[in-house]
């Protein structure tokens, strides 16, 4: 058995997600595939198009082979802190072999260069950094030119150019956090890289056969038809997503918590704020009066995104107080060695060989039915508390009553795949 591991969102797959699964096989040459996925709030501090057990199927339906849930705590953090909750499960398992990421580079070495010095946080870097931060710059791109400061005064023949564009790129930078994790944990996974084909990351056309899931989920948003999206994805995500739209599961938005998220804002102190990952500076403050100001979740954003803090930060932290999660859960978690179990989400026969295999190799305990677990230690009972709290509130935006009204997480069982699925 040859392992690979995916860190994923599949938000969702589509044939994108398909070459990468099928090319990342074939360069590491593995056996059986793990994907850790996000659950139903994602990194971008977004709410998932459609449920985790959903997605979950539609990535064994299209050759992966054990879907792993990545806990909530993770799954909507910093890429730092995603990268490290991801990779901290894949080693925990004990089996893997391999870790394929996307990026728009495709270049281990020169990813693994601005790891190490990310990592080792060298003191003229840490000055630069600190020097383009009281500067106003955003955090992003003060640590992209402190990289590129840094090589300056060394003697290594790299591109300053190339290594500023990598670290521009928001695929380029997960693939170096997933490298520094691995690097932290002192890991012995062989991480590999592929190039994204046609469809970048950001990318909201659907031109091809190929596009990114932001541009299929903008479309969905503007009312296109699923079935105009049909040559995007494979047939098999095609009728799970129409099933669930059939089934009134999908399509969820930012605006679906439109309305809660803003009770709480204005409901809650500014100082209260502060408890959240990323709040500083006074953005407590902005945070409130936008909240006061504003309608809409779209305004709200816009009303407390600055050059200095980006959209995608603003969103993130918002989902934060939606969910409740704050900077010393992160914190604590992390100091407890990352996620405290892994949870499946779907499987097939190879990844039922997986499981089996796990049983003698995972340092976490392998959770298929949450009301059979008990937490075995206060971080692991904490980190499913959180999963199931948010799980309970991304319900709250799903039309049909029959599965708003339950707990999911007790009421959905992992999807195993012995049979192909029945068309609509």
């Amino acid at each position: 058995m040859k392992v690979l591991g995916l860190i994923t969102e599949y938000n969702p797959f589509h044939n994108g997600h398909l070459y990468h699964l099928k090319k990342s096989k074939e360069v590491t040459n593995s056996t059986h595939t793990i994907a850790i996925m996000s659950g139903n709030f994602l990194q971008r501090g977004e709410p998932a198009l459609v449920n985790k057990w959903e997605r979950g199927k539609m990535a064994v339906e299209a050759g992966v082979d054990l879907v792993v849930e990545l806990p909530t705590a993770y799954a909507c953090s910093t890429a730092e802190f995603f990268a490290y909750g991801s990779v901290s499960l894949l080693n925990n398992l004990g089996i893997v072999d391999s870790l394929c990421f996307g990026s728009e580079h495709g270049s281990i070495p020169l990813l693994n260069t601005i790891a190490d010095i990310l990592l080792l946080s060298p003191k003229i870097f840490q000055s630069s950094l600190k020097t383009f931060l009281d500067q106003g710059t955003p955090f992003a791109i003060a640590r992209s030119r402190a990289v590129v400061e840094y090589l300056k005064d060394s003697d290594r023949d790299i591109d300053l150019k190339t290594i500023a564009d990598i670290m521009h790129s928001p695929n380029n930078i997960l693939s170096i956090e997933y490298i520094k994790s691995l690097k932290t944990l002192k890991s012995e996974i062989i991480p590999y890289t592929i190039t994204r084909i046609k469809a970048d990351y950001h990318s909201r056309d659907i031109t091809n056969s190929i596009s990114s899931a932001t541009a299929i989920r903008e479309a969905l948003h503007k009312g296109t038809t699923l079935k105009d999206l049909k040559r995007v994805m494979p047939l098999t995500s095609y009728e799970i997503l129409h099933k669930s739209l059939d089934n009134g599961l999908m399509p969820i938005f930012k605006e679906d918590f439109e309305k809660a998220l803003l009770t709480i804002l204005r409901r809650e102190d500014p100082k209260e704020f502060l408890n959240y990952f990323d709040v500083v500076e006074g953005l407590e403050n902005k945070i409130y009066h936008c909240s006061q100001t504003t309608s809409s979740i779209e305004e709200l954003y816009h009303c407390i995104k600055s050059k200095r803090y980006t959209l995608t930060r603003i969103q993130r932290i918002c989902m934060h107080i939606l969910i409740n999660l704050k900077k010393q859960d992160l914190l604590y978690f992390n100091q407890e060695g990352g996620p405290q179990y892994a949870r499946v989400l779907a499987f097939n026969n190879k990844g039922r060989e997986i499981l089996k295999a796990c049983k003698s190799t995972s340092k976490l305990p392998i959770v298929t039915k949450v009301s059979n677990f008990t937490p075995h230690n206060k971080a692991a009972e904490k980190m499913l508390d959180q999963d199931i709290k948010a799980t309970n509130i991304y319900s709250t935006a799903i039309k049909n009553k029959h599965y708003a009204n339950k707990a999911l997480d007790f009421y959905i069982s992992p999807y195993f795949k012995n049979k192909p699925i029945a068309p609509s």
